[in-house]
Parts: C-alpha cells; structure tokens; sequence
C-alpha cells in the first residue's frame, strides 16, 4: 500500500477490478497517481417528521406494495407519532432539500472498463435536511424537559432522476426521538423498502448500508460551535431483488438501536419556540457483487476518515452474511 491517502483509490480499483473478474494491474499498488471519477448521479429526499404530521409525511409517495392498514405499518406511524395527535402539515413544520449528488471517488487508473464496471456495480445516494429538532413549549427556563418535536427521519430514493417522476425504488424510514432518560438520541430503524438497486447485480441480490448522521451549530455564553453530533452505520442488509420488491420493518422496541449524542441547545434560546436547530443526513450504499468479491471487500481495512469507502465495504460485509 502507499499509505493513507492512497488507500481509498487503492481500495475502489479492488472493488472495480473484482467486479470486473479481471486480474490486479501490475505494480497498481505501487503508483501514487489517481484520477477523479464522477458516478452517475441520483435522487433523493430526506423528509424530517415532526410527530403530529407522521401520518401525512409517511403516506407522501408510499411504495405501492406497502398496505398502509397492515399492523407493521400502523406500528410505524404510531412510533413516528410519538403520541402526537395528527394534523396537516404546513411548509413550515418541516424544511426538506432535494440532494442530487454525483459522487467523486479516487480511482487507480488502470482501465476504462475498470471504471465502467464500478458505475455499474456499485452506487452511493445521500440526502440531508435541516430542522429544529426541540419542540417549544411554556417553560423557558434551561431547567424545563427538552421534548423532540423530530420523531423520525425518511430517506426516499426515487427509480427516475427526473423531478417528475415519483415511482419510489428504496424507501428508509429510522426513529430520531429523546431515549427516556432525555440526555441521548436513541437511533432505531423501522422500515426499509427497496424495488429496484441502484446498482447492476448479475443475480438480483444486493448488499446495502445505511448511516444516519447529525450536525449542529450552537452557542454558548461566549462562542458558538459547530460540529458533528453523530454518524453511525445502522443497517446492513443483504437483498435479494429476484422475486420482487424487498420489505423488512424492524422491531418496535424503544429499548432497541444505539445511543447517541444529543442535539445541543443555545444559551438563551427563546424556548417558547421551536429550537435546536440542527442538519440530518442519510447515505445510503448499494453494492451488486458476486461473492468471491464480497469476501475479498469484508477481508480488507477500510480508510477512517473515508465515509463513503467505510459504507461500501460494510453494505459488501451484509451481503457477504446474507450468502
């Protein structure tokens, strides 16, 4: 290897070149050059879902094959509720944003059917959205209990990149409320639909990972900050797409999923309104392999400070598990 920097390439020319079935390029690992690859572009939403309009904000763009009278999905809704009464929603209540990415990623430069072969195999989507995360209520003092007005999160990658179309191919829907104790987030998935990969599979199987992460801006007496509360890797799925459509809901357990950081308040915020502004967003990776290359991707050591790469080769270990 050549070091940090030159893993990342290093580590896509693998996964092009096991997805090709071609050998490794002599002295590839001894070159520290790289080349900007741009992948196809997709779309996506992220949807933040204030509890009282769950139900509007669930039945937007609902994948045909899901029954929204089905127990699973009544169980969803009544999660993401929070055990808010349902209202109609106003452009106000939440802010959602359009994320159209192409991603760039470092690879070798070995050959044009490497980097053809990558475009058709793997594929990473992502979304974001900003909102305030605290509902405002009567007390506003510091002391007063922080309630979460954000009760879930819906990352909805859509079949067409055009604007208008809306046939749905990969629906995720994960909890974002206060754990009981209020000082953490607890992170838990609930549904997870896909219709079509977003990848080429030679055998309709798929691999994904999902991560879900925060960020905020804040201040305190002094200063303000800015950071990144969390990113965490929350599903890995393997997929088998050769009968039709995927639906899995998870467990609706509040004791389930992880812990983590809690959003952070201002000094001062006026608490009477809706605070703690913060931006959440979804990746989300698809890897169609056969699995001599999911085997060699879970064998290998991912770059830390490389998301995306981090995310491949853990949707390839999912798959890998599924075989």
């Amino acid at each position: 290897m050549t070091g940090a920097r030159g893993f990342t390439a290093w580590t896509v020319t693998l996964l092009g070149l096991a997805l090709a079935g071609g050998p490794l390029p002599a002295g590839a690992a001894d070159s520290g050059e790289s080349t900007p690859v741009t992948l196809a572009p997709t779309r996506a939403v992220l949807v933040l879902i204030p509890g009282a309009g769950a139900s509007q904000a669930l039945s937007e763009h609902r994948p045909r094959t899901i029954d929204p009278a089905s127990p699973a999905e009544a169980a969803l809704i009544r999660d993401c509720a929070n055990g808010e009464s349902q209202r109609p929603q106003t452009s106000r209540d939440f802010l959602w944003s359009f994320v159209t990415h192409a991603w760039q990623i470092a690879l070798h430069p070995v050959a044009v059917s490497v980097h053809e072969e990558l475009l058709k195999y793997a594929r990473v989507a992502d979304a974001t959205a900003s909102g305030d995360y605290y509902r405002g209520g009567e007390a506003t003092g510091s002391a007063a209990p922080l309630n979460s007005r954000i009760s879930c999160v819906r990352f909805t990658r859509f079949a067409a990149v055009d604007s208008d179309a809306d046939e749905v191919a990969l629906d995720f829907v994960a909890s974002v409320q206060l754990d009981t104790p209020r000082d953490a987030i607890r992170l838990r998935p609930l549904r997870l639909y896909i219709s079509q990969g977003g990848a080429k599979s030679i055998d309709g199987r798929y691999a994904v990972a999902i991560a879900v992460r925060a960020d905020a801006v804040w201040r305190d007496e002094f200063a303000g900050h800015q950071a990144q509360l969390f990113e965490r890797t929350l599903v890995t799925q393997s997929v088998d797409l050769k009968a039709g459509s995927y639906l899995k809901y998870y467990p609706i357990d509040a004791a389930s999923g992880m812990r983590v950081p809690i959003v952070p308040t201002s000094f001062g915020a006026d608490r009477t309104q809706d605070f703690g502004r913060a931006e959440f967003g979804v990746r989300v990776a698809e890897l169609g392999t056969p699995p001599q290359t999911l085997k060699l991707l879970a064998d290998m050591l991912p770059d830390p400070d490389q998301k995306v790469s981090q995310l491949l080769i853990a949707a390839a270990v999912a798959g890998a598990a599924g075989q």
